[in-house]
């Protein structure tokens, strides 16, 4: 019998983006997919188009949230699958054979998060070393990222007062607390820029610094200042 994976997509007045990520899910060719959408209370749209697939979604909670991880966090509530990864909308799974590639005939047994590569732009990027999670990055987008919930049991949670960091936090904080990571040579995620967590605004800077202030110290804000270098540099 097949693991069970638990695919859990957030929403919010998305109607623009929201398909094509219920499609990649629901038409994945891994059988055993428990699909649950979180939606904040959208009202442009999104709702109709999600009830176009309601009979394909497991569960559907609307109703307004405390943000984007309290929402997370009533999809880990909700979940029963042994594996969970948060597909949001705008963003897909690269094709329809990704969950297969990943468990199939592989059980992983006792490893808490198995990860892997996302393309961005037209781009692959492969993950980064297990050790930026030690100095507040991640080492792969969320996407590419399926936690076990029963390796990882209470542990596996999202820190609302992180408004824009909750995910990396959680990851961060698997990884301190000793639990096994694997990387799989698979592109999972097809990550569309401008998500929530990859806008670029003041706030978004502010709160970046005040989660490796708090998570970090000062050591935080100098890898901070540090990352911020080094994309300029890359970047130009």
């Amino acid at each position: 019998m097949k693991t069970k994976i638990t695919i859990v997509t957030v929403s919010f007045n998305c109607k623009n983006d929201i398909e094509p990520t219920i499609l990649s899910v629901i038409n994945q060719s891994y059988l055993e997919i428990e699909y649950i959408i979180i939606d904040g209370g959208s009202t442009d749209g999104t709702l109709e188009i999600i009830n176009k697939y309601r009979d394909k979604v497991d569960i559907l909670i609307s109703e307004p949230d405390e943000g984007i991880f309290d929402a997370m966090n009533k999809g880990l509530k909700y979940a029963s699958g042994v594996w969970v990864n948060f597909m949001n909308a705008g963003d897909t799974f690269y094709d329809l054979v990704t969950v297969d590639k990943v468990f199939e005939n592989k059980a992983y047994h006792g490893i808490g998060v198995v990860y892997g590569s996302k393309i961005t732009n037209g781009r692959t990027i492969h993950p980064e070393k297990l050790s930026s999670l030690k100095y507040g990055g991640i080492m792969a987008c969320h996407q590419s990222i399926f936690y076990n919930r029963e390796v990882c049991d209470e542990e596996l949670y999202y820190k609302t007062k992180h408004k824009h960091y909750g995910d990396i936090e959680l990851t961060r904080r698997l990884y301190l607390k000793g639990f096994t990571f694997i990387e799989v040579p698979i592109t999972i995620a097809n990550f569309k820029y401008g998500g929530f967590s990859s806008v670029v605004s003041t706030s978004a800077r502010k709160a970046k610094f005040d989660y490796l202030y708090q998570n970090l110290g000062i050591k935080g804000i100098c890898y901070g200042l540090l990352g911020k270098l080094k994309y300029l540099i890359y970047k130009f």
